[in-house]
């Protein structure tokens, strides 16, 4: 069972990179890891090196919708950035069988009261849905998840932000444990020429059911536009420090740009 849902996400992350075309692109470069920049689509395939014969692979299915307009007073601009994630999973634990199905839905609505050419703040919530298929592919919880994200625009070179969300459930079932816990993200993006950037961050994750347990992760992303409207990325990350809730983490991405492509 673990090797055929492990071919399954391959196959499946294949035919999501080989859909890219091979065509010139002159915009420069954005990834859909810019909170103030919605994309139309993007595929997602990950895969989590969590222990010794404890992993999980998924390709998550990501839509992105923004509703901005520019400021009549003040300058700038201010809307609503609107974001629905769908994962196909797979995991496999020592103590149960490997299982495959839906994962977790993820939807997100966040508020930009103001967007200009060097600063934005951007605030809202996310919610997580117990949409999962098995157990060991969710967590069974209805989640609320508010965010905060200042946004600084480097011109020239890329930008910078740092996320703060926190995860609370609310609702679901029972028998399954309650989780609160927070997400603290630096992270620095910089353009390379006209069609690749390079993304750098951190990741602190506080369990506050545990005593602020707090874990460390780090990553390096690269990517680059591969066609009119479409951009591939790649990102390994570790875990480090004395609390690791994993061993490693690889992560690619497949990405549409709305019309007018990546500009």
């Amino acid at each position: 069972m673990r090797h055929r849902w492990t071919a399954f996400l391959v196959a499946l992350a294949a035919v999501s990179l080989a859909a890219a075309p091979a065509l010139a692109q002159d915009a420069a470069a954005k990834t859909d890891s810019d909170p103030t920049k919605p994309v139309l689509f993007s595929l997602r395939p990950e895969f989590y090196r969590v222990d010794d014969g404890l992993w999980r692979g998924q390709v998550i299915a990501r839509y992105d919708q923004a509703m901005l307009r520019n400021r009549r007073w003040a300058g700038g601009k201010r809307g609503i950035l609107l974001r629905f994630e769908l994962p196909v999973a797979a995991a496999d634990t020592p103590s149960t069988s490997s299982s495959g199905g839906l994962g977790d839905a993820y939807a997100q609505l966040l508020l930009v009261p103001k967007l200009s050419g060097r600063f934005a703040i951007v605030a809202g919530t996310g919610l997580v849905l117990p949409s999962a298929t098995s157990d060991i592919l969710g967590g069974g919880k209805w989640t609320l998840a508010p965010a905060v994200l200042p946004v600084w625009f480097l011109r020239g070179v890329g930008l910078a932000y740092v996320k703060v969300q926190d995860f609370i459930s609310i609702a679901g079932d029972d028998d399954r444990a309650d989780t609160h816990f927070m997400l603290i993200t630096p992270t620095f993006i910089r353009s390379i020429g006209r069609s690749s950037w390079i993304l750098l961050d951190s990741e602190t994750k506080t369990d506050w059911r545990r005593d602020a347990r707090t874990g460390v992760k780090s990553g390096v992303q690269w990517g680059r536009i591969v066609g009119r409207g479409v951009g591939l990325w790649v990102k390994p990350e570790v875990w480090w420090g004395a609390n690791r809730d994993g061993q490693w983490n690889l992560k690619t991405g497949i990405v549409w740009y709305r019309s007018g492509g990546a500009s």
